[in-house]
């Protein structure tokens, strides 16, 4: 039997309830009435600022240390050498605030600084913040410091301290600050259990109803210092679980992999203390894959419970019926990130701008979505102080929904959620680093040693959280909330402040956040440390994918539920996730889109812009995504040497039209089988010019698709299923000569605008009696409301009768604005009655112009639409032709590693370059193929096509014992190149055979 004995280390222990015995160590008390203080090196303005009080001091004691003014003290003491898990206590008093009124430490070397009161916003990289304001004034309070952990996240060694210091900063004024009681509490910490199981199995046997079934004996041995009752949690990997300390288990399940067992023991300190084993299931079919879904942000309050809102009118559960098919009821694992207390408690956080709470009844649409798991860790589960944050997590306990990532101390949140499913067990971390110390916020978000709060995001504490579930967890899994608000990619606009935002979630000013690690590297460094995922939330926009060291990272999934009106915010998805005996071993992405606050899934184009975007941002990560166009959902590539690769080729013919010195095609739309790779060719040849464009309205065709922002309103417009230029809807409007005036269709939210300079506004029109029939654009300042700054159309009105045509005109954009309103408007026509038609409505946000070089890749996979090229030279139509490029993953072939298998005489090592593209031996093209013979013999090296077919014969000869380099160009036995893909090599000496996996780009 297989028998683990885990404790979680570090803050991941111990418990920050007040001290109750006397086994603290005492640092410094003051009681002997003697101290002698230095200046700290230039801050220290009123150095006579101090003295030893008799009037204020904590349980009657002699004396305390009272500094008033602007002084910084140091306290110089007999060494105290600092163990890996110590804990000091600080006892303060504090009648007058000043701006900083802090306490430190030093081993002379090295400086650490706990900020405990004060009015000013400090440096997180020189201060450590977590309590800033969170305990009142005028009455003595106890600051619990992890000294050992703080001091080794920040300088990597254990110190020996040698000096105290002892801060009341105040430039403006004096503030008084009480010092007293300094010591160590380790000791006095309650522990957890230690906690060892074994097991024996008892009787293996059929049921009557042919079932096998296997008793087996669970045995479990805990050791707790401070506590006499203990709660026992088994989980036996089968969804069964017990509360019995050695409980007899029958196993009724045959599978095909090994189902870990835990035990969870909690004592009366509400400690846990955790141990595992494996138990091997009779032989059977596998029960694999397990399966997760994760999603973006859900709030289920402010305007959701507005009056006449969603939830009044129709129940929290509508929310979450449109996309059931697709999240709760199409894994075995739901995680979301709770982005809101359900509370009913009024009193809110006393400086925060935005806080807000839902009712605990909402939760019932949680339970109704089929959420298994919640994260807490984010800025607003604080919203409404602990008694929300309590309430929250008894609500959700309630309706059996679990949660992690938040907690009445440090302690409880940086505690691991375990969930078991078929066999594996999953541990899930959370934590955040959006303190909101970055706009002074006190008390600060993040949970201190007898603080509330969530679990505070750092490298050294993600490692931690990682280590201590290592020995415990088949899989691990990190959700941070992260990054920066409203930003499209990781690290990216962390100098920009907005102030056109006026409504954003919270009043984030990001380039005044300095975290330990911008985004990408501290996820990165999250994989390197153990994780098998990492999900990130916050930025309410989604991100790119990131396949890391063979892990995924997802960089922001975006919103889910939740009521912000930005459109920007509103296309998101949801993250699939399959688990098998290798762990994860796909992901997938389903779109969905937030319309009118409800996420529906997106289907047909709609899906496949939002799919496409996805495409290129995780390519900016060097991940590659499969998009399946037929069925709308997108796969990860997971190795990128096995992936497939097809070509699409395209022949376009292009009418040219003169402006200024040009003639310029009209926009291209490209036929998106994949993302375009080059361009071919293009007649007639001469001096070219290209540029790529993206579509900015991803619902122009007015389909029925899970979107629905185009704002119709009245009698006069509606979706007509009767006409259309293609598919089944266009917008149709109708005037009459008395109708009075224009009828305009226009967008319900304005389209913000990012960093193109050049756009092309166009769409399809037909009219019967037209009068003035157009497509406009409008140009504003702010996201709603402000004033117009100006207006554009498609270049033209329509009158009369028009069949359907395709109108662009290329917009001159003012630098001022920032959102674009897209408007469909026809007038009153002299006579009869008018009708217009519009389809595929869009705004085309143009790339620069460049120089057009045939055959030169361009980035892929993108979400380019559109294509337009333009020459000096004159002409009336050319031809281009392109080419657009799908990956897909391959099938798995096994590739081993390049070590030298025992008792081997041939050795074959990675093909270097991979990938590499076909030609001739040199600097960028063709590939090297390394082996080694132990021995004299015949070797034969072959390349065979991913189908198993013979491409080229490299050699069949005899080579005598040594290491030897054979070179392929990329052409098969007739010397001709051969397409890009995935290429099997293999090599044959004897009776061994070694085949590797090889990818040839174009």
């Amino acid at each position: 039997f297989f028998i683990s004995l885990i404790t979680l280390n570090s803050q991941i222990i111990h418990s920050a309830t007040s001290v109750q015995s006397n086994r603290e160590i005492m640092i410094e008390d003051f009681d002997d009435g003697e101290i002698d203080l230095t200046s700290y090196p230039e801050e220290d303005q009123d150095p006579d600022n101090w003295l030893l009080d008799s009037n204020i001091t904590m349980d009657n004691s002699p004396f305390s240390l009272k500094l008033y003014g602007n002084t910084w003290k140091v306290e110089t003491i007999d060494a105290f050498a600092i163990m890996e898990g110590d804990v000091w206590e600080v006892s303060c008093y504090v009648s007058d605030l000043a701006e900083i009124q802090a306490f430190g430490i030093s081993d002379g070397e090295n400086v650490l600084f706990y900020s405990l009161y004060g009015s000013q916003e400090l440096d997180i990289e020189e201060w450590f913040t977590v309590y800033q304001g969170a305990f009142p004034e005028d009455s003595w309070q106890q600051f619990h410091l992890p000294v050992a952990d703080d001091w080794f996240s920040w300088f990597e060694y254990y110190p020996t301290i040698t000096e105290l210091i002892f801060i009341n900063d105040n430039d403006l004024g004096s503030g008084t600050v009480y010092f007293d009681s300094i010591c160590k509490i380790t000791y006095d910490l309650p522990q957890p259990p230690y906690v060892a199981i074994h097991y024996e199995i008892i009787e293996t046997y059929y049921r009557a109803d042919g079932i096998r079934s296997v008793d087996v004996q669970f045995f479990s041995w805990v050791q707790d210092p401070d506590s006499e009752e203990l709660n026992y949690l088994w989980s036996f990997g089968d969804d069964s679980t017990s509360t019995e300390q050695e409980p007899l288990h029958t196993f009724e399940i045959e599978d095909d992999h090994n189902y870990r067992v835990l035990l969870q023991v909690s004592d009366e300190t509400d400690l846990t203390g955790y141990a595992s084993c494996a138990i091997q299931p009779e032989e059977g079919e596998s029960s694999f894959p397990v399966s997760l879904n994760f999603t973006g942000d859900i709030m289920l309050a402010r305007g959701y419970e507005q009056y006449g809102g969603i939830i009044q009118t129709q129940g929290v559960e509508a929310i979450f019926e449109p996309t059931l098919e697709v999240l709760g009821e199409a894994a075995d694992i739901s995680v979301v990130n709770l982005e809101c207390p359900l509370t009913t408690h009024d009193q809110h956080h006393p400086t925060k701008t935005i806080y807000f709470k839902g009712s605990p009844e909402n939760a019932a649409g949680l339970a109704y979505a089929g959420i298994d798991i919640v994260t807490l860790a984010n800025n607003h589960i604080i919203d409404y102080n602990y008694p929300g944050l309590l309430e929250t997590q008894q609500t959700l306990d309630e309706y059996g929904i679990l949660y992690s990532g938040a907690g009445i101390n440090s302690v409880e949140a940086y505690q691991p959620l375990f969930y078991s499913k078929k066999g594996v067990n999953f541990a899930f971390l959370a934590s955040s680093d959006r303190t909101g110390q970055y706009n002074n916020y006190q008390p600060y978000l993040n949970a201190g040693y007898n603080k509330p709060g969530f679990a505070y995001m750092t490298p050294y504490y993600i490692s931690e959280q990682i280590n201590a579930v290592q020995d415990l967890a088949d899989l691990i899994i990190v959700e941070m909330h992260a990054g920066s608000e409203y930003s499209t990619s990781p690290g990216s606009n962390y100098d920009i402040f907005e102030p056109f935002d006026l409504y954003p979630d919270e009043d984030y000013h990001a380039e005044i956040d300095i975290p330990h690690m911008w985004d990408i590297e501290i996820r990165h460094h999250t994989i390197d440390a153990g994780a098998d995922l990492v999900v990130v939330h916050h930025p309410h926009i989604i991100q790119g994918l990131e396949i890391y060291n063979g892990k995924l990272i997802a960089h922001s999934l975006g919103n889910f539920v939740f009521d912000l009106t930005y459109a920007e915010t509103m296309p998101t998805f949801i993250l699939n996730a399959k688990v098998d005996e290798s762990g994860f071993y796909e992901f997938s992405t389903v779109p969905v889109f937030i319309d009118d606050w409800i996420p529906q899934r997106a289907e047909g184009e709609l899906g496949l812009f939002i799919l496409d975007y996805l495409s290129m941002k995780s390519k900016e990560m060097n991940t590659y995504l499969n998009i399946d166009r037929r069925n709308v959902v997108a796969t990860v590539v997971m190795d990128t040497l096995n992936m497939t690769v097809s070509e699409f080729p395209a022949e376009e013919l292009l009418v040219m039209a003169l402006e200024d010195d040009y003639v310029v095609s009209e926009p291209l739309k490209l036929m998106r089988s994949g993302s375009i790779s080059t361009v071919t060719a293009i007649d007639p040849y001469m001096d070219w010019e290209i540029r790529l464009g993206r579509e900015k309205i991803w619902f122009g065709n007015f389909e029925d698709e899970g979107c629905s922002l185009w704002d119709i309103n009245s009698n006069s417009e509606w979706l007509d299923d009767t006409e259309s230029y293609r598919g089944q809807f266009s917008l149709r409007q109708q005037r009459y000569p008395g109708s009075g005036d224009n009828v305009v269709t226009n967008l319900e939210k304005r389209i913000k605008r990012y960093d193109a300079d050049s756009y092309t506004l166009h769409g399809f029109i037909k009219t019967l009696n037209g009068a003035d029939v157009t497509i406009q654009i409008r140009y504003y300042n702010y996201r709603t409301g402000g004033y117009l700054i100006g207006e554009e159309d498609i270049g033209t009105s329509i009158n009369g009768d028009t069949d359907w045509t395709f109108f662009s005109q290329e917009i001159d954009v003012p630098d001022n604005c920032n959102y674009f309103d897209i408007r469909a408007s026809s007038d009153c026509p002299d006579t009869d009655e008018a009708f217009a038609w519009f389809d595929d409505i869009g705004l085309i946000a143009w790339e620069e112009w460049q120089t057009l070089e045939l055959n030169s890749e361009i980035l892929n996979p993108n979400d380019y639409y559109y294509l337009q090229v333009r020459s000096p030279n004159f002409c009336t139509e050319s031809t281009i032709n392109y080419l657009e490029t799908a990956y897909n993953p391959g099938p798995v072939v096994n590739s081993n590693d390049n070590s030298i298998p025992a008792n081997s005489s041939l050795y074959l090592k990675q093909n270097y370059p991979n990938p590499f593209r076909s030609g001739k031996s040199s600097r960028n093209t063709g590939t090297a193929i390394e082996f080694s013979l132990l021995q004299a013999n015949k070797v034969k090296l072959e390349i065979f096509n991913i189908k198993g077919q013979l491409v080229k014969t490299i050699s069949n000869d005899m080579f005598e014992k040594g290491n030897y380099t054979l070179f392929w160009d990329g052409t098969n036995n007739n010397s001709k190149p051969v397409s890009s893909g995935v290429y099997l090599y293999k090599i044959k000496a004897a009776k061994e055979e070694i085949t590797r996996k090889m990818l040839l780009i174009k």
